[in-house]
């Protein structure tokens, strides 16, 4: 009992505290739709344009990322090989966790749904996402991950030993990121 207080202190600091979510003020790199809490988005609607409305994505509101809210959160790297199988190296990726990115939006618990800007869409249960922090990815070896390769966003996860776990994670690392789902 003792140990839960500094515990609950620790967790309760490791977020910046936002009195409410602060509007984006560059290019929205990642939205979290769906079933999340926190929003600064407005709602779309089926015939609104742009990437989204390609993409058929609608929601009630939701939580816009730009490149300064991401940076302002706490940075992991993982490094792992990438790439085809004829030119694969090792790269070294930089984000927040995905886990501190769905919290701010209100989603801590819920299922995390990448769909890439191709229509490509993963699911990642919380259970998954708490046990093997993976990171939304916003730079590759020290650079701004952008449209056209690897960005403006990828999950990518931390190298596994378990075989099952790793094979489930090939397809939910989703590349050229814009939108999750949330359920």
């Amino acid at each position: 009992m003792r140990l839960a207080l500094p515990l609950c202190l620790l967790l309760s600091t490791a977020l910046p505290a936002f009195a409410e979510m602060p509007a984006p003020q560059g290019h929205v790199l990642v939205t979290l739709g769906g079933a999340v809490e926190e929003t600064n988005l407005p709602a779309r609607g089926e015939n609104d344009g742009g990437l989204l409305g390609y993409l058929e994505v609608t929601h009630d509101g939701a939580a816009g990322f730009d490149a300064t809210l991401l940076d302002s959160l706490d940075q992991v790297e993982i490094t792992i090989p990438y790439g085809t199988e004829d030119n694969q190296r090792d790269i070294t990726f930089s984000g927040p966790l995905l886990s501190d990115v769905m919290v701010i939006a209100g989603a801590e618990g819920k299922t995390a749904k990448p769909m890439a800007m191709d229509g490509y869409q993963a699911e990642i249960p919380w259970q998954s996402i708490s046990t093997y922090q993976p990171i939304l990815a916003t730079h590759a070896d020290g650079a701004p991950m952008g449209i056209g390769g690897y960005g403006p966003t990828m999950i990518v996860f931390p190298p596994t030993d378990d075989a099952e776990a790793a094979q489930d994670q090939t397809g939910q690392q989703v590349w050229a990121l814009a939108y999750i789902g949330v359920e």
